[in-house]
């Protein structure tokens, strides 16, 4: 994905020690993404460490106990606020740097931190009431857990929300011949209603083309391998006084916001309710917002980058 123009791999991308890994924590509150009111820290451990909660909290707060487990904290996130609606939490704010220790927000209920093996990072924990500045850490090939303290709603307590990654090798893979994929990208959406706001998912199904490839070889090329995915969203009109196809968002207009899950799936999330206030429309341009629209996905495969062939689904 890339955030502020800066690709970066997600958690499940398999990522490397030596990348910059995006470790994103979606807040959901009764079916719907919701921000908390407070992000306090995002603090990371070594899993095989804490393989129970109970070795890094306290027990009286249920939150991380910093004087007794501060030799453990292997990298720290935190803003010079912890109210979600400060502009210390502005994506613009991440830079890439060595400064770009903080806490994110790329929309609603969705945030991000970003720990770059790339660069000589460094966090901050108060520890005694002064502020220490710990180096990461986290640069070894093992499991890790990402600990988040929030705050949910104002007047609430704090509470921790525990997350899982694994960074790896990022080593070679020797092929003795050159790789050749096949990638078939489908979109799972088929009919929306106007005024929903929906997630536009696309699922890539890879296929290892090469009859002498190890199978458990195969598997790891299949497997979280398309990065910088982007969606590119075009209305079908059938007025012959209209353009035929006008574009509603372009790849670099949902570059940023284009977010990969499990299993090469893209995710776009596409309100449908702002298209009544569209350049294009207010142009008219189009002649009707409901309709046919066609999909189509971009991303990077190893060495590629792929334009799918356009997918359909009606606004209804």
């Amino acid at each position: 994905m890339l955030l502020n123009n800066i690709s970066i791999s997600e958690r499940n991308n398999r990522p490397a020690v030596l990348e910059k890994v995006g470790l994103q924590a979606f807040f959901l509150l009764d079916g719907q993404y919701a921000d908390p009111y407070q992000i306090s820290a995002v603090t990371i451990f070594a899993r095989a460490d804490n393989l129970y909660p109970s070795s890094i909290l306290d027990n009286a707060t249920q939150l991380i106990d910093i004087p007794d487990v501060s030799g453990q904290i292997l990298m720290n996130f935190c803003n010079s606020s912890a109210d979600t609606s400060n502009v210390c939490f502005n994506v613009s704010n991440y830079t890439g740097g060595q400064s770009a220790s903080g806490i994110f927000r790329t929309g609603v209920g969705r945030y991000i931190v970003v720990l770059d093996g790339t660069i000589n990072l460094s966090g901050v924990i108060n520890l005694d009431g002064l502020n220490k500045l710990i180096a990461n850490d986290a640069d070894v090939t093992k499991s890790y857990n990402d600990i988040w303290t929030v705050k949910m709603a104002q007047g609430s307590e704090l509470q921790v929300v525990i997350n899982e990654f694994t960074l790896r090798k990022g080593g070679f893979t020797v092929l003795t011949e050159p790789l050749m994929l096949k990638a078939k990208t489908r979109l799972m959406n088929s009919k929306v209603t106007l005024g929903s706001k929906v997630d536009l998912k696309l699922a890539t199904n890879i296929v290892v083309e090469n009859t002498g490839v190890e199978e458990s070889t195969k598997n790891l090329l299949r497997d979280n391998v398309i990065t910088a995915g982007s969606l590119e969203i075009v209305k079908i009109n059938e007025a012959a006084n209209l353009p035929a196809k006008v574009t509603v968002s372009s790849f670099a207009d949902t570059s940023a916001y284009t977010t990969m899950s499990a299993d090469n799936v893209m995710i776009f999330t596409w309100n449908t309710e702002t298209l009544s206030s569209h350049p294009q429309v207010t142009a008219g341009n189009f002649d009707s917002t409901r309709g046919v629209y066609a999909i189509r996905a971009k991303y990077s495969l190893f060495n590629e980058v792929l334009i799918t062939d356009p997918m359909y689904l009606t606004l209804t």
